[in-house]
């Protein structure tokens, strides 16, 4: 079992809504709308919804792309995952996919909602 998978597992939908967090990532760009500037805070939906930054997700964490119970997390953070999960979802591991999620140019946001 993954690591996502027995964090999911072990989580009540209740559980996960109460321990989501609100990303920070959602500046006001100066047209008016919202810049998503991608990184571990970001929703898990919408990051698995951008190619790019699943692709990143996937080059870090395979098991990723093979758990369909991965969907339960989308309104959830990454960050927030790691206290589910802290040996499996370390602060190096999320260094990591930051430094390559942030040389992803920012994309309009589409918050993904719980």
């Amino acid at each position: 079992m993954s690591a996502i998978v027995a964090v999911l597992v072990g989580l009540s939908f209740g559980q996960a809504f109460a321990q989501q967090q609100a990303p920070a990532n959602l500046p006001a760009a100066a047209s008016g709308q919202a810049q998503v500037k991608w990184s571990t805070d970001s929703f898990v939906g919408d990051l698995l919804d951008y190619a790019p930054a699943k692709a990143i997700l996937v080059k870090h964490m395979p098991e990723i792309a093979k758990d369909d119970q991965i969907e339960q997390a989308r309104g959830m953070t990454f960050r927030s995952l790691q206290q589910f999960a802290p040996d499996a979802i370390t602060d190096a591991l999320l260094a990591a996919i930051d430094a390559d999620l942030a040389k992803l140019p920012p994309q309009q946001a589409t918050a993904t909602k719980p």
